[in-house]
């Protein structure tokens, strides 16, 4: 008796054994099979959702917000008898801002740029583009036109940056005062 209840136990677990084993490889089937199917449905899902971004971005038009500022700019010669000029400045991209002005006084007499800007460092603005400056009695009365690579300057605690090529077209000793202000503000 002793024999046959050893035999039965041995029975029930060698029959136990292979059941868990074979109920053990059916949930590992059903595990594989289900993750596999959850990966394919979430690459699936991913692949759907970023055709949609990319529809919804061809869809959306692209717009470019142009903030403009104006300041005063002058010309001493002009300076002394009437009110600044003034010249729109807009951002272009990261580094360069546009500028376009002008400052004229009753004789038809102006100073005019237009180019852009592009800070240096905290006192020197590089510019690109044609300043010219016409006062009646300078330079033969012919416009004064520079159109090279410019810099202007900022001294101290000065509210306004001084072009540095200060020379007028007629030479000597005859300089223009081409100022523009409240450029901190903008650039």
């Amino acid at each position: 008796m002793k024999n046959l209840i050893k035999f039965f136990l041995i029975s029930t677990v060698c029959l136990g054994l292979s059941c868990s084993e074979s109920n053990q490889q059916q949930v590992t089937n059903a595990i594989d099979n289900t993750s596999d199917s959850i990966s394919t449905k979430l690459s699936e899902l991913n692949d759907t959702l970023k055709n949609v971004k990319e529809d919804i971005k061809s869809h959306i038009p692209k717009v470019e917000i142009n903030v403009s500022k104006r300041v005063p700019i002058s010309l001493q010669w002009i300076s002394f008898e009437s009110e600044k000029g003034s010249a729109e400045i807009l951002k272009k991209d990261s580094k360069w801002f546009s500028i376009k002005g002008e400052q004229t006084n009753t004789d038809n007499e102006y100073l005019k740029i237009d180019g852009r800007l592009k800070r240096l460092d905290s006192n020197r603005i590089s510019f690109e583009g044609t300043i010219i400056t016409y006062i009646k009695d300078n330079n033969g009365g012919v416009p004064c036109e520079k159109t090279d690579a410019q810099v202007f300057f900022k001294k101290g605690s000065r509210s306004y940056y001084r072009l540095q090529k200060m020379e007028n077209c007629a030479g000597g000793r005859l300089l223009d005062y081409v100022n523009i202000y409240n450029l901190d503000d903008v650039l």
